[in-house]
């Protein structure tokens, strides 16, 4: 029978940091919404310096799902984590997923990705988009589209959360990457955009599952900081590429 999806197979990335009271259950239900596909799949753990039994439990998962993979690093660093999760991908589109927010409408969105983009990303700021997360937090996401805006001129309305990735840009782009914790992501797709690479952004629907375990007001400061770090190594190889 043939499939409805452009893909033949797909990877799923999770990066994973004291999940221990919500790994099993969201596992489970990954497996599943990536099983119903009927295509070959793999997801990978990315597991990053826990300090709970979130690696014992991924550990027991792996045994009872042969398509389950998991890799660690002793120092919690989310973008770090994510970058290892792609690199060793090996299907043909790569997904991330994080442990409290994943979906099977935005799974089957990015299988039917045509060869016209690079990515797909679920975007909170679209005008159909849900997101249910607290104030302070839709508050802050705003703020970091402002500054993206502002200092590289994307057109991309939220780089943080769900996306899939061609293989093929991720080979390119990844190696280029210098930003780790909590824009990893974002630049990887500031990346692709800026070298003519089309991102498509669908709606999200988000609600919290539980609390981030991340501060926030750590992550403001930090993600300030790596943004302007971004923008003065952008200047420096557009430096470069002139002078060539």
């Amino acid at each position: 029978m043939e499939s409805k999806f452009n893909y033949k197979n797909f990877s799923i990335v999770i990066p994973i940091y004291n999940e221990e009271e919500i790994i099993e259950e969201s596992t489970n239900a990954i497996f599943a919404i990536c099983k119903r596909t009927g295509i070959d799949f793999e997801i990978i753990f990315s597991e990053n310096g826990s300090t709970d039994r979130t690696k014992k439990i991924a550990e027991k998962l792996i045994k009872k799902y042969t398509e389950i993979k998991i890799i660690s690093n002793p120092k919690p660093n989310y973008g770090n984590a994510l970058k290892a999760g792609f690199e060793l991908a090996k299907n043909d589109l790569v997904i991330s997923f994080d442990i409290d927010y994943y979906s099977e409408s935005f799974l089957h969105e990015a299988l039917i990705l045509n060869n016209n983009y690079s990515a797909i990303t679920a975007s909170k700021r679209l005008q159909s988009s849900e997101d249910g997360r607290r104030f302070v937090r839709r508050l802050a996401t705003n703020f970091f589209v402002i500054l993206l805006k502002t200092l590289f001129g994307t057109k991309l309305s939220d780089t943080h959360g769900m996306k899939a990735v061609k293989k093929e840009a991720i080979k390119q782009f990844v190696p280029q990457v210098v930003s780790t914790q909590d824009i990893f992501d974002t630049e990887l797709l500031i990346r692709i955009e800026k070298n003519g690479g089309k991102i498509k952004e669908i709606p999200a629907k988000i609600n919290e599952i539980r609390p981030s375990v991340s501060l926030i007001y750590k992550r403001i400061p930090r993600t300030i900081k790596s943004l302007v770090k971004l923008k003065i190594i952008f200047y420096k190889e557009s430096l470069k590429t002139k002078s060539l």
